[in-house]
């Protein structure tokens, strides 16, 4: 059951021993997980010192400055919403939902969904079922679009602009090769495989589970589709400006979240190219939805080192993809888990 949604004779009580026991599993699995990205780390540093791979030391910090902007604009966006829809929550609640909704994602696999998470929070703090569902539904309608149609910009752009340059700085490349059409190659040649692997799922390629799972993801994506045209029918003709300014701020969120790995890449020295890794975080997520793991531990950094290795000198993909990895999930993970216990300690409301 999800975390916080209320199943028919469950108690209060019973809802706040299931999410204590969720906390406690993070709480010792996750540092266990960062335990081995750090043996991991050490293992690719190979006797190196960690001076010798640092050459912009400063986007250390811009990294862990984006990573905790999506959780100042989730605030605020559920604070707009709550407020145009007259929900009652207060900024204590806010903040709980949005940590409640960092840690469930963090214990659960990633196919299970923010969304669902978040409605359970939702609720467990006395929002009514329905006006949860429109809050919900509303930011993932706005987070569709801006993500699809940032992601569409950013790929263009890049392999117009980044790929071409990066790939004439390759030695590799013979000069006779026209870089522009090597960039469509590369990126036509990764939509091919992506369509190939979705379409080897849905054929069972991969076992009856995947073939399943990708089933119900398609059912998801069909009701999605078609839940996002019902509300924003309905939002856009009474809240235009609502949209406007929740949707900005979903744009910075978005584009701060996907560009963690462009600052860490710099500071490990490398070729910075900012609109194509923006792309490429969003691969790497979409990835990690299939893995059935906790927060998609283990196969989101495979797919981070997968698809970063063209563009990340082999001696440091490793070490970026640690540092990439603390500083986006496992450090503001485990900075949540402490706030969230403290915010439920002091907080009046029913206990999560």
């Amino acid at each position: 059951m999800i975390e916080g949604a209320q199943s028919p004779g469950e108690t209060p009580e019973r809802k706040g021993r299931i999410s204590r026991h969720a906390i406690r599993v993070a709480m010792w699995a996750l540092p266990l997980a960062v335990l081995a990205n750090i043996a991991f780390f050490l293992w690719t540093l190979d006797g190196r010192r960690l001076s010798e791979i640092i050459e912009r030391p400063s986007l250390i910090f811009v990294a862990i400055g984006l990573a905790f902007v999506p959780w100042i604009t989730n605030i605020i966006r559920m604070a707009i919403w709550c407020r145009f829809l007259e929900i009652p929550l207060s900024l204590r609640q806010n903040a709980r939902v949005m940590l409640g909704t960092v840690l469930g994602n963090a214990i659960t696999p990633t196919a299970t969904g923010s969304t669902v998470i978040r409605w359970g929070f939702l609720v467990n703090e006395g929002v009514p079922a329905d006006r949860a569902t429109t809050v919900i539904t509303v930011q993932t309608a706005e987070d569709t679009v801006v993500i699809f149609g940032t992601m569409g910009v950013a790929l263009t752009i890049a392999t117009m602009i980044e790929l071409p340059a990066a790939f004439r700085s390759f030695e590799w490349i013979s000069g006779t090769v026209d870089s522009t059409l090597l960039a469509l190659g590369f990126v036509a040649g990764l939509v091919a495989l992506l369509c190939l692997l979705a379409g080897g799922a849905r054929g069972g390629w991969f076992g009856a589970r995947v073939k399943d799972w990708v089933a119900r993801a398609m059912a998801r994506l069909a009701e999605g589709i078609a839940n996002v045209r019902r509300d924003w029918g309905l939002i856009l003709r009474h809240g235009k400006s609502v949209v406007a300014a929740s949707m900005a701020l979903a744009v910075l969120q978005w584009i701060a979240r996907y560009s963690v790995a462009t600052a860490v890449i710099g500071f490990a020295g490398a070729q910075m190219l900012p609109l194509l890794y923006l792309g490429l975080q969003w691969l790497v997520f979409t990835f990690s939805t299939v893995v059935p793991t906790p927060g998609g531990m283990g196969g989101t950094e495979a797919a981070f080192l997968l698809l970063y290795a063209p563009f990340v000198p082999p001696d440091r993909l490793g070490p970026v993809m640690v540092i990439w990895r603390l500083v986006l999930f496992y450090g503001p993970v485990l900075i949540a888990a402490l706030i969230f216990m403290g915010l439920r300690g002091r907080a009046d409301a029913r206990p999560v």
